[in-house]
């Protein structure tokens, strides 16, 4: 078992724009550093990132976390296609779906028993939203 922070997962693709994360504990500023990396990496190919994100161990962040998000907002917010939330609270699947309404990527919350369906919406990468 890892200690807190953002573990990187295998999602069984080759696809270089999608990222699987799962965190575990709560998130630090260096996991969002190594993620807005991997981001610029994917925008730097022409290209924008599907991540898969599973929050069923996020226990919450650190404060740094805020700041590092802050000084790469432009980044977050630009880069990223699509992003699957497993998630286990109401209020989690609430809050995504009222971000979503208001960013330029689509956000999607799946129930703990959809994680088949969350990994196959991020590596599809089909424009068709089945919000």
């Amino acid at each position: 078992m890892m200690s807190d922070g953002i573990e990187y997962i295998d999602l069984g693709t080759e696809d270089p724009d999608v990222i699987g994360l799962k965190a575990v504990g709560r998130t630090t500023a260096h996991d969002i550093a190594r993620l807005v990396a991997d981001l610029e990496r994917i925008r730097a190919s022409g290209h924008k990132a599907r991540l898969y994100l599973n929050l069923l161990g996020y226990e919450g962040y650190e404060l740094p976390v805020v700041k590092e998000k802050l000084a790469h907002m432009a980044t977050l917010w630009s880069s990223i296609e699509r992003c699957a939330y497993v998630v286990d609270k109401t209020w989690m699947s609430t809050l995504i779906g009222l971000v979503d309404a208001v960013t330029p990527m689509h956000l999607r919350a799946f129930g703990s028993d959809q994680d088949a369906e969350a990994r196959a919406w991020v590596i599809s990468g089909d424009v068709a939203d089945p919000r």
